[in-house]
């Protein structure tokens, strides 16, 4: 049994075989792997994609690298498990996502001058905040998924942002090498998500923020920010799916403009019914299912 931790060798060792077989899979088909590494789970692969300025491209990219995994992991006798949480005590799986913004002429960032964010760069992430709890109605759509969020998970569990942190549902990320705030990552999104209603829905709430040109709330890291901003402490995000899809309901941006009403009745009448029937299910009942 593989009880290696993050960035350990044993993984990347012990299966190299597969993932050597994997990569070659993905680069027939010109999927842009950047990097595939061992992450905090015993077992658990991380495979990142490289940036696309074509978000249809990056989530087409999503769905055919997860079939080509399936597919490898088959030909080796494994079973692929991309289930959110699949262990209460350990790490659990995500599909996390880095978000930026250009001059679709000039191909000029828009979302930072330097170490500062631009007007638009901050109204970007702050639209995407404000619709954040309806978003998880579509990044989080499973009662697996709100197993994977809380404190203490690298998720956040609050409605906020700040930079290099990952604990935060939002964070601003520094370029490694120009250490300019180029971008920021959203992980409250997992594998049972529709990629592309979930950063569709993304983009459209930064998008509205800047049509608003709506002012960025205080870091969390900013002191006094947890009353500086709408006269008290941040909102906490969804905790149920519950939660998550009555937030989504009552979001007109994403329900009627985003999804649309028929789209938006189907979508919620689905995982309704999903919920109802995963409610009684425990963590191991889950992982018994995936497997299947």
């Amino acid at each position: 049994v593989d009880n290696s931790l993050f960035g350990n060798t044993t993984t990347l060792n012990e299966q190299e075989g597969f993932i050597s077989v994997l990569y070659e899979q993905c680069q027939q088909q010109f999927l842009p792997v950047e990097l595939i590494h061992a992450e905090s789970a015993g077992g658990q692969l991380e495979v990142v994609l490289e940036y696309s300025q074509n978000p249809v491209d990056m989530c087409d990219y999503i769905v055919l690298t997860k079939e080509t995994i399936l597919a490898v992991s088959h030909q080796f006798g494994f079973k692929a498990l991309f289930l959110p949480k699949f262990d209460m005590q350990k790490a659990g799986n995500g599909l996390h996502v880095h978000l930026s913004i250009r001059d679709a002429t000039t191909g000029n960032s828009l979302f930072c001058e330097g170490t500062s964010l631009t007007a638009k760069g901050s109204a970007f992430v702050e639209g995407i905040l404000q619709h954040l709890p309806a978003i998880t109605g579509l990044s989080l759509p499973t009662v697996n998924s709100h197993r994977r969020i809380g404190k203490g998970c690298w998720t956040g569990s609050v409605v906020g942002w700040a930079v290099e942190d990952k604990e935060v549902a939002i964070r601003v990320c520094s370029n490694l090498r120009t250490k300019q705030l180029d971008h920021m990552e959203c992980k409250l999104l997992d594998s049972t998500a529709n990629p592309y209603l979930a950063v569709g829905a993304m983009l459209n709430s930064g998008l509205s923020g800047i049509i608003q040109e709506v002012a960025l709330r205080p870091s969390l890291h900013q002191e006094g920010s947890l009353v500086a901003h709408l006269g008290g402490p941040p909102a906490p995000l969804p905790s149920t799916l519950n939660e998550a899809l009555d937030a989504l309901e009552a979001d007109s941006l994403l329900s009627k403009f985003f999804l649309g009403d028929k789209l938006s009745r189907a979508y919620l009448a689905v995982r309704r019914h999903e919920m109802e029937r995963s409610s009684t299910m425990t963590v191991e009942d889950e992982v018994k299912e995936a497997l299947l």
